[in-house]
């Protein structure tokens, strides 16, 4: 058994600093960051899920963060959704919002069947009615006077938020940071047994790999790519100047790939992310700007790997972030990664006393799960009936997993359940937005969906479920502020 009182991360930025935030919240351990400044920080994303600000806003009496001075430090912005564009059709958009989990009141066949979203398959309908969608497009605020209290995540600059919580967690004790870059890292048959840095021997009963694609302490040998099913393998990425703030991620399928667009309080975050076997980085500059019509300063070229390691966890050593895998920018999965896995290790597996060896087994295929499930969620926004461009040709002759395919042909008979995704769900992407990206993309058949309302006889009670709701949401948006005003306030 191995007695846990010292954890040692190495990687700074935003994975780093919010993993020390995890571990400092929810253990009793001393925990030492290793960065350096010679290291380049990689912003492939700039958007959030909704785990990061579970995190943010956690309680526990360690450090407690105030939100509110948090985004106006930072200059971040909050996200109450996606807009996509151009995926099912040119020309056309979606919404995905967050914080609109729909609960059957009936808890027939259980509480977690959504016959609100079925319902809309049902009868062809769109999300973009929806309280969340209105915001969306409206540029208005989720938020009644001064209350807060709904489901969002953040729209972040990296290198401010990582620069934040470091400030936030170094007042506490438990907290020191090493700045200098690993020189060496020695091993043993237990895994690490010390790392130099700065001409010192630094040691921990646990270390975390926070080093991205370096990923100078794990294990990479046993590395599962995703390259034959996500096509895109490079993103580059800049700024634009826009004091407009939309509160949603805006996701714009492009010829080769697809552009985000990320609003922070000063500018957007931007980048665009395509397939090198398709088109140049030159070329795809030039799609950017025909696309947006304005020039545009390209800041990194980022050559990527899609996938994931097999091993995670080995020995004394725990990856997260991009040292454990990248899918790609899509649906802001990387930072929200890097705050599940060390969810799941330290609610599920962690004690003061630990014996690795029985349990990394069991974890690595718990994160191995969720990671595939991410990929197959991802590359379910790719099956699109565009054909315009050898792109988009190609991306519907590329590679579907088993898994995913099973879920498409139970989904033929069926609509979507809790359990179809994943063993475990702890990722928690869920049924909801799986069904707005199925219907988004006009995936799943309207008749199959009426037909299962009717032999549940929840047809009538779905109609009165989505009446009732227009109405509410109609009566709530018209107390609402805009984006600009609510910014404004708070500064």
């Amino acid at each position: 058994m191995q007695k846990i009182k010292k954890i040692i991360i190495v990687g700074g930025g935003t994975a780093g600093w919010i993993t020390a935030l995890n571990l400092l919240q929810k253990t009793f351990c001393d925990i030492t960051v290793v960065s350096s400044k010679e290291i380049p920080i990689i912003g492939v994303g700039e958007s959030t899920t909704g785990k990061l600000a579970e995190l943010i806003n956690l309680k526990s009496g360690f450090v407690d963060i105030d939100e509110k001075n948090l985004l106006q430090s930072t200059g971040s912005t909050y996200k109450i959704g996606i807009k996509h564009s151009n995926w099912h059709t040119k020309g056309k958009s979606f919404y995905s919002p967050l914080g609109t989990t729909a609960v059957n009141g009936n808890n027939y066949p259980n509480e977690n069947y959504d016959l609100y979203r079925i319902y809309h398959i049902a009868n062809e309908l769109g999300l973009e009615n929806e309280f969340i969608s209105k915001c969306m497009s409206n540029s208005k605020m989720p938020f009644f006077e001064h209350s807060n209290n709904f489901h969002i995540a953040y729209h972040i600059d990296t290198y401010k938020f990582g620069n934040y919580i470091k400030e936030q967690v170094l007042k506490h004790n438990r907290v020191s940071h090493i700045e200098g870059i690993v020189d060496e890292v020695n091993k043993n048959d237990k895994g690490v047994k010390y790392l130099k840095v700065n001409d010192k021997n630094i040691t921990g009963d646990l270390y975390i790999d926070c080093s991205g694609f370096k990923r100078l302490l794990i294990d990479n040998k046993q590395f599962k790519s995703y390259k034959d099913e996500l096509l895109v393998n490079r993103a580059i990425t800049f700024n634009i100047k826009d004091k407009v703030i939309n509160n949603y991620t805006h996701a714009r399928a492009m010829n080769n790939g697809w552009m985000w667009e990320i609003p922070l309080q000063e500018r957007k975050g931007c980048g665009y992310v395509f397939s090198d076997n398709h088109i140049t980085p030159d070329n795809a500059k030039i799609e950017i700007e025909n696309e947006i019509g304005r020039e545009v300063e390209i800041q990194k070229d980022i050559k990527f790997n899609s996938g994931r390691i097999k091993n995670v966890w080995n020995k004394n050593v725990l990856s997260t972030g991009l040292a454990t895998g990248f899918v790609e920018p899509l649906e802001a999965t990387s930072i929200h990664m890097t705050v599940i896995q060390i969810n799941h290790f330290i609610e599920n597996y962690f004690t003061h006393e630990m014996n690795f060896d029985t349990q990394q087994k069991q974890y690595n295929e718990d994160i191995n799960v969720i990671w595939d499930d991410i990929k197959d969620f991802i590359r379910l926004h790719y099956i699109s009936p565009r054909q315009d461009t050898n792109f988009w040709k190609d991306v519907s002759n590329a590679k579907i997993s088993d898994s995913l395919k099973d879920r498409l042909n139970i989904w033929k008979s069926r609509m979507p359940r809790y359990a179809d995704y994943g063993r475990n769900n702890f990722y928690e992407l869920g049924n909801t937005l799986w069904y707005q990206i199925l219907i988004g993309m006009k995936i799943l058949n309207k008749d199959i969906a009426l037909k299962e309302l009717e032999s549940f006889k929840l047809l009538n009670y779905a109609e009165e479920l989505y009446t009732n709701t227009m109405d509410l949401n109609n009566q709530y948006f018209k107390n609402l502020i805009s984006n600009q005003q609510y910014y404004v306030s708070k500064k």
